[in-house]
């Protein structure tokens, strides 16, 4: 089953939380057919840099708003890019457990009726 991950980013997000965010992607036991980052409005040379850095590594598809609009509205956008019936959403500041896509498709995979899944999250505060 191919699925999508559904990203947005924006200027005041911090490099180190990017950097963390891809590398949960590239650990995964199941990758992501594809990840499409929107991003919404200019960003800093820092996060551009950051995801340079993660391009040769997953399979990142950028969406490049010109401004700033909302997290709704590059979500939006986004959606309109994904390949895949099934997309995962994830924020710029998420680390995703490394069976998160795994145990999540073998679910769907098991539940063909469902139409959408969640799983727990765990807050950490810096």
């Amino acid at each position: 089953m191919k699925f999508s991950v559904l990203i947005s980013i924006y200027f005041r997000e911090k490099p180190e939380n990017l950097r963390l965010a891809f590398q949960s992607l590239v650990d995964q036991t199941l990758q992501a057919d594809e990840i499409i980052l929107v991003k919404d409005g200019p960003l800093t040379p820092e996060l551009d840099e950051m995801i340079n850095r993660f391009q040769d590594l997953l399979p990142l598809k950028l969406i490049v708003l010109p401004e700033n609009k909302s997290l709704g509205y590059a979500l939006n956008e986004g959606l309109k890019h994904c390949s895949f019936e099934w997309v995962a959403r994830m924020d710029t500041d998420d680390i995703c457990h490394p069976e998160r896509f795994e145990k999540q498709v073998a679910f769907v995979k098991a539940n063909p009726d469902i139409d959408l899944i969640g799983a727990n999250i765990t807050e950490f505060i810096e």
